[in-house]
């Protein structure tokens, strides 16, 4: 008489819990190692505004098909070396978001907040921003304008 071995392969919810962590544990180590769309890049760009917070301009360097950006934050004065300050940024919310150079920004102080000059396309603009500290509220006003040097032909 042959003996034969009946193998079981079911899934099992023990399986698939085990089979998920490893998964969620390659993400995250894969991610931290390559660090793919992690937020931006390099500051190039520290100014105070006349209220007491800070005006924060980063150059996000995108990968192969999307396009370099510039993103606007206003923020309290942010504590410590750039890769600190890109990390509380990169947790915040920006108020503008454009393919310019930097060359091609320009920035004043109005009486209620700031006026901004872009060359190039806009992706995400917020014409107010707001920054608390405690139960303080400073509120921003941001004026764009944008500039283009092309013609229509």
């Amino acid at each position: 008489m042959q003996n034969q071995e009946v193998t079981d392969l079911r899934l099992t919810y023990k399986h698939s819990f085990w089979a998920l962590l490893i998964i969620v544990i390659a993400r995250f180590s894969i991610s931290e190692l390559f660090e793919f769309g992690s937020g931006a890049d390099e500051i190039v760009l520290k100014r105070p505004l006349p209220q007491g917070d800070w005006l924060y301009i980063t150059h996000y360097g995108a990968m192969a098909t999307d396009m370099d950006t510039l993103r606007f934050y206003i923020s309290k004065p942010i504590e410590g070396d750039d890769a600190g300050v890109l990390s509380t940024l990169n947790k915040a919310s920006e108020f503008l978001i454009t393919d310019s150079a930097l060359e091609n920004v320009h920035i004043r102080d109005t009486a209620n907040g700031l006026g901004i000059s872009v060359k190039g396309a806009i992706y995400r603009y917020s014409s107010k921003e707001y920054v608390t500290e405690g139960d303080q509220l400073r509120a921003y006003r941001i004026t764009l304008t944008q500039l283009d040097d092309h013609s229509r032909n």
